[in-house]
């Protein structure tokens, strides 16, 4: 191991101070020469204390020296020990780091290599997939007879030499009886008759088309497939309300004609119980709201969510069962837990309850009703019989009676009709005192599910754009 260059320039210094020492020992000996009168000492005090021997003997001053140089061995040894530990500690952090970088590369390669097989698989499975579509074009192409003139072979297939056995009748025509002609034996002198159907021929068109039929049913695969499920209990946070949230007040326990409202989910807050749902561009949330005039709020219950894949394909769940076919999503559960709703809306805080304003014409309908109760008790007080205008009819007998009624009473009744029609006309109009709570349109709001959601994926099922996805010719020059 190589010295430290620092020792061998301290060294100088430290022999030259020892010369210098022993210099002044010899000098001041008992049997040495007296010092000359007026000789002056070669350190002056500043630099004496300025080394510490101020007013020290020269015998304290070697020992001083001493111990100082000891101390320094010393603290070289010990740095020396730490230089030692720190290159033993760099040694083995390069080892370490050097196999860290070849496990990172053998990762890396393997990584190359696994993306390159995936690579040759797909282009594998991407030649296979054209083939079968060439064959089956070619066998749809076939069965719709859109070969052309190419197809037939010059001559028919004939070659030279094959029509020589058959005798030419009378004109060059030579008769060939039907194979399928089926002869009449107790009427020979009838004509031949002929099966309806093309036999042989009909039933290897009939297992073309069943073959063509099978090989599409392979290449597409089953129609439904399950590909997400939303458990219960799921939050989907960060929804936006697409229409304002109304919430009438129920009356009696009954919320009449409850207006409807829509949620708007995103991709990005799509998620299942923080597990996200890459192939599904969004979802459209339809329910009903009531309201809480107490606390001035609207819960809203969800009735059907509407799931749209990136691809346009789209699927409601609880699916419609006037529709037919098969129920889809959600169709292990009972009609009882669909009717309670699939789930509720909170605000973004979790309160089941989203804040809004009241609105209500009770001021209206209460003030149109005592003005008509008043005109009313007005009418009817004028409904009183006045004996000075009555009409007089002398009977036979010689009697004299009142006949019909009175002027007052005649307006009064005229008054109290027209009132009880304008109280039945103000009754109809408003109903019953409307109560109920606004919250407008793009309230931030948080989906609670209370069922399942099970999201299948209908490869042949109806779609935003049917066209995505279709095969175009190109243009021709």
């Amino acid at each position: 191991m190589k010295s430290n260059p620092l020792l061998k320039w301290l060294l100088i210094p430290m022999a030259l101070l020892l010369v210098f020492v022993g210099i002044k020992l010899f000098s001041g000996a008992p049997g040495g020469q007296p010092a000359p009168k007026g000789a002056a000492s070669t350190l002056t005090p500043e630099e004496m204390k300025a080394l510490g021997i101020a007013g020290d003997t020269p015998r304290d001053t070697v020992a001083t020296l001493v111990a100082q140089v000891k101390q320094l061995r010393t603290e070289l040894q010990s740095a020396l020990g730490d230089n030692k530990q720190h290159k033993a500690e760099n040694e083995r952090l390069r080892a370490r780091e050097s196999a860290i970088d070849q496990r990172i590369q053998s990762a890396l390669e393997g990584e190359r290599n696994r993306l390159e097989q995936e690579r040759n698989q797909v282009a594998s499975d991407r030649q296979h997939t054209q083939g079968l579509l060439q064959d089956l074009q070619r066998q749809l192409d076939g069965l719709s007879g859109k070969g052309g003139p190419s197809d037939l072979p010059v001559g028919l297939g004939l070659e030279e030499g094959d029509g020589q056995r058959f005798n030419r009748g009378v004109g060059g025509t030579q008769w060939v009886e039907p194979d399928d002609a089926k002869v009449d034996a107790r009427n020979a002198s009838k004509e031949p008759s002929f099966p309806l159907s093309f036999g042989p021929a009909q039933k290897s068109l009939s297992a073309a088309v069943e073959s063509v039929a099978d090989v599409g049913s392979r290449a597409v695969g089953a129609s439904t497939k399950a590909v997400y499920t939303v458990p219960s209990n799921s939050t989907l946070m960060g929804s936006i309300a697409m229409t304002a949230l109304i919430g009438r007040v129920p009356i009696d326990g009954t919320v009449n004609d409850p207006y409807p409202f829509k949620v708007l989910i995103g991709p990005d807050n799509l998620t299942a119980n923080g597990i996200d749902i890459p192939d599904v561009a969004g979802a459209v949330v339809s329910g009903t709201a009531s309201g809480d005039w107490t606390l001035s709020c609207v819960r809203g219950q969800i009735r059907s969510v509407t799931f749209v894949f990136q691809d346009g394909t789209i699927r409601t769940v609880p699916e419609d069962s006037s529709k037919g076919g098969s129920s889809g999503g959600n169709s292990g559960h009972n009609g009882a837990s669909i009717q309670g709703g699939l789930g509720w809306i909170s605000d973004p805080y979790g309160i089941p309850c989203v804040s809004g304003e009241r609105r209500s014409n009770a001021q209206q309908y209460l003030g149109s009703q005592a003005l008509i109760t008043a005109a009313g008790a007005g009418a009817a007080s004028l409904i009183k019989s006045d004996n000075g205008s009555v009409a007089v009819v002398a009977n036979s007998n010689g009697s004299l009676g009142t006949v019909g009624i009175s002027g007052n009473e005649a307006m009064g009744r005229i008054l109290a009709g027209g009132v009880r029609d304008m109280a039945d006309w103000v009754n109809k109009l408003y109903g019953q005192a409307f109560a109920a709570v606004y919250v407008q349109p793009g309230a931030k709001v948080a989906v609670h599910l209370e069922q399942p959601l099970d999201i299948d994926y209908d490869a042949k099922g109806r779609r935003v754009h049917h066209r995505t996805g279709e095969a175009h010719a190109s243009d021709l020059d």
